[in-house]
């Protein structure tokens, strides 16, 4: 079998805790949704209708800056960017929320694929 079943287990469970991180408010949704965009070819969930949505948030939001990218960019540039940032941060999460749940509550399953 050419599927690697720790690392796809690994790739869902990294999805899993973005998702948990979200709901949590640990994380933001754009955050998360770069996490499981990112994750969705190696945990083979790619045309999954709970986590296409997160592929749409991080094709929307992708010239944001947050987190760690946010060093390579000028305080003032930033200050500007912060409503347009906020105002998508709200979206995503109204976006997401919902998916974010139906994927904690698939957690089980998700995990133990393939039987």
């Amino acid at each position: 079998m050419s599927r690697n079943l720790p690392e796809i287990t690994a790739a869902r469970r990294q999805i899993l805790d973005a998702a948990k991180q979200v709901l949590s408010r640990a994380t933001t949704a754009i955050e998360a949704a770069r996490i499981i965009a990112r994750c969705r070819f190696e945990a083979k969930l790619e045309d999954d209708p709970d986590i296409l949505p997160f592929v749409g948030i991080d094709s929307e939001t992708d010239a944001l800056p947050l987190g760690h990218d946010q060093i390579h960019w000028q305080a003032r540039a930033l200050a500007d960017l912060q409503p347009k940032i906020e105002e998508a941060e709200t979206w995503a999460r109204e976006f997401a929320v919902s998916h974010c749940q139906n994927l904690v509550s698939r957690e089980a399953a998700l995990l133990r694929w393939p039987d």
